[in-house]
């Protein structure tokens, strides 16, 4: 699975590829301690949670289990909060996080932040198990410039896989997501089950790469 810097088609373009080809296990180093929490010193943006989550007082669901593909990382986040279908999560580092049914749609505090994403069509079409969808994403660059791709993106089965939850291992179906656009090309993965997300694998930037998420 990759997460590829396709050449640049201007001098925008150009900024966001400077770090090259990613894959899958990729992630800056700063990024993965943010998360992890432990890095706590330097300056979050405005937008990021400053205080750590309450893990004792964390019910099942308000929970979510992040990996750092590539970093030997995982971080629990707990829910702060949800506003239109939308849910944000935050890890003891300060690091937050956004979904939209599972789907994630921002992140703050991380190198190169997702900065916003519309993927309004891509969960009925994970749930149909194909098609062909459109989702647009915003990403920070290394010089805080915002930079936004119109992506293409063929939705396709995969088979049914045992993964693992906390109540015991779980069947659940596969379905990727192959997008691209002029600049950028990544596959996520997801494990649906009951009509939810049990399990992903998603690209969040260029630079940080991709993270799994498991709910609790």
């Amino acid at each position: 699975m990759m997460l590829l810097v396709r050449p640049a088609v201007s001098l925008a373009l150009l900024a966001l590829a400077a770090c090259g080809s990613m894959n899958s296990d990729s992630l800056g180093a700063t990024a993965g301690e943010r998360l992890a929490g432990l890095v706590t010193g330097r300056a979050t943006p405005a937008a990021a949670p400053t205080t750590a989550p309450d893990l004792s007082n964390a019910k099942p669901g308000d929970i979510l289990i992040v990996a750092l593909l590539g970093r030997g990382l995982t971080a629990t986040l707990t829910r702060q909060g949800a506003n239109n279908g939308k849910e944000t999560w935050v890890s003891p580092g300060g690091v937050a996080m956004t979904f939209q049914q599972g789907i994630l749609v921002a992140s703050r505090g991380l190198s190169e932040d997702l900065m916003g994403a519309n993927v309004s069509e891509v969960m009925p079409a994970l749930l149909a198990g194909s098609g062909t969808i459109h989702r647009t994403q915003s990403y920070l660059d290394s010089e805080d410039q915002i930079q936004t791709r119109d992506m293409t993106c063929t939705i396709s089965r995969a088979g049914t896989e045992t993964i693992p939850t906390v109540t015991g291992p779980l069947a659940a179906a596969k379905v990727t997501e192959a997008c691209q656009s002029d600049a950028l090309a990544f596959i996520n993965s997801y494990w649906l089950s009951g009509g939810k997300i049990m399990q992903s694998r998603q690209a969040l930037s260029p630079s940080v790469g991709f993270i799994q998420v498991n709910p609790t």
